[in-house]
């Protein structure tokens, strides 16, 4: 009739419990770092327009200023930030 709660612990669903604590904490820090992430591919992205030809000008320069000021502000956000 019922299912004791001794029929549901075993070696295979303490597995199961494992991977999915594990996936949910991978999930939690792959969203609380995205912003960053984003910022970062920015930042890589101004300085590879920035060298293509060789040169940096003033203004590539302070494009990419301007990109790893937002990537602190995102670092900055996720330190004062509780959830």
């Amino acid at each position: 009739m019922g299912v004791s709660m001794v029929e549901w612990i075993s070696w295979t669903n303490g597995f199961y419990l494992v991977g999915i604590v594990i996936a949910g904490t991978a999930t939690m820090f792959a969203s609380k770092y995205k912003a960053v992430i984003t910022e970062l591919v920015d930042v890589a992205e101004a300085l590879e327009d920035a060298y293509k030809d060789g040169n940096l000008s003033i203004k590539e320069k302070e494009k990419i200023m301007k990109e790893i000021l937002d990537v602190l502000k995102g670092v900055i956000s996720l330190k004062w930030k509780i959830f």
